[in-house]
């Protein structure tokens, strides 16, 4: 507040109290009562010395935190576990994109094909043959967020799919 006693502020705020006494005057002179009049001038007068105090204060900034980005995380992580768990089991959409996973990570680590009949066998030596059947089933709406664990620590132990196996 004092700072807007300080020379450079005080022309606006002298400027500020003679308009919201003239605009109390004109609401007055319109009919307003007296009490009323005084009330809008002084509703004025706050109005323009916390504009004039805003508009010359330091600008506040809230602290962040600087965000880590690993690559490849596209919210991902946060799409999946929201649409993890609906009524019935696992959403087909997760588990079409586990799915896609299973293929992406089997087709580069050991170049198989996980819709080629010929490769099932390879496929399911190395995955569990539930979890095949899991994987190579169309529709499996009502998939348990157990059986659904199980078939992501079944693909995680594949690999990562950023270096081939020796």
């Amino acid at each position: 507040m004092l700072r807007l006693l300080q020379p450079p502020l005080r022309r606006l705020l002298v400027l500020v109290l003679i308009a919201a006494a003239v605009i109390g005057g004109i609401v007055w002179y319109f009919g307003l009562a007296v009490p009323g009049a005084v009330l809008v001038a002084v509703a004025v007068a706050a109005v323009g010395s916390t504009w004039i105090a805003v508009q010359e204060a330091d600008a506040v900034e809230w602290p962040t935190k600087p965000a880590h980005r690993s690559p490849g995380a596209r919210r991902d992580v946060e799409t999946l576990s929201w649409s993890m768990k609906t009524r019935g089991g696992v959403h087909e959409k997760t588990l079409a994109r586990a799915r896609e996973a299973a293929r992406h990570r089997l087709l580069f680590l050991y170049g198989l094909d996980l819709y080629d009949p010929a490769n099932r066998d390879e496929i399911e030596r190395l995955l569990a043959p539930g979890v095949v059947r899991v994987l190579l089933t169309p529709r499996h709406s009502n998939l348990d967020l157990v059986s659904f664990t199980r078939l992501l620590g079944a693909l995680e132990a594949l690999g990562a799919p950023t270096e081939r196996p020796s």
